[in-house]
């Protein structure tokens, strides 16, 4: 295992418990002590964690994590949306994906028909394009655009520019937060290509897990009423806010 390796599996693991010693980092990799506390300084001073005595812990604020550690919160909530809307797919649909967490757990769903998916993630569109996972039967679109850092997404003015070239029957939407008042996500680049996506498709389904009901984070994408539906996973009890994005016309889906 090289250096990358050993740093992805670390993050993984640190990521799926919020935090990881160096007995169990050195077990999981193979590695030596020494070396292992070589990658928690190295990734500390990379901003992915915080060192802690005797090991790592991620970020507190999802928002400042790197891509890989989001993926892994949640992420069996994550993978369990995302196959719900990969099953609205039929042959010769037109998709945009954004570069969430949650939507990119849509490419290890998506059914083996004609479709075109236009993405600003660049890890879905290089899973998509591995032979070990392309269906000869899809085309993949990628949007131009400056990578944002940490994230693998594609932002920016030329992003929104190049999606004006698009019409999709379908958006497929991770965001920050959700309420009866509208989506939010973390930074205006992410919003404004959201919003781009929204504008140019038919129909916008937002996929989020419960930790997003109810958050609001810096920036408001729209309002719910934009929205067809809320994909999410069942919440503990009665969600009285829910109940109300409900009344305010939000079709919402439990994934299970």
């Amino acid at each position: 295992m090289n250096k990358n390796e050993r740093h992805e599996r670390i993050l993984h693991l640190a990521g799926e418990r919020g935090m990881i010693y160096l007995e169990r980092a050195a077990q999981e990799t193979g590695a030596s002590l020494p070396t292992i506390r070589r990658d928690f300084t190295e990734l500390a001073e990379a901003g992915s964690v915080e060192r802690i005595r005797g090991g790592i812990r991620v970020s507190r604020k999802e928002e400042n994590m790197p891509f890989n550690l989001r993926q892994v919160q949640h992420s069996n909530q994550k993978a369990m949306i995302a196959r719900n809307a990969a099953k609205r797919l039929r042959a010769g649909d037109v998709l945009f994906i954004d570069g969430g967490t949650t939507t990119y757990h849509m490419c290890f769903h998506l059914p083996k028909v004609p479709l075109r998916i236009i993405t600003n993630s660049l890890r879905l569109s290089a899973h998509l394009d591995d032979p070990a996972h392309h269906h000869p039967d899809w085309e993949v679109y990628l949007t131009g655009g400056r990578i944002q850092h940490g994230s693998s997404m594609l932002t920016g003015p030329g992003t929104v520019h190049s999606l004006n070239f698009y019409h999709a029957d379908w958006a497929f939407l991770s965001v920050g937060g959700i309420t009866t008042d509208g989506l939010y996500n973390t930074s205006e680049a992410i919003v404004e290509t959201e919003r781009k996506m929204i504008e140019r498709s038919d129909r916008s389904i937002i996929l989020a897990d419960q930790s997003k009901i109810g958050k609001r984070t810096m920036c408001r994408i729209c309002g719910i009423q934009r929205i067809e539906r809320l994909i999410t996973t069942p919440p503990e009890g009665r969600s009285l806010i829910e109940e109300d994005m409900r009344e305010s016309g939000l079709a919402i889906t439990h994934a299970s």
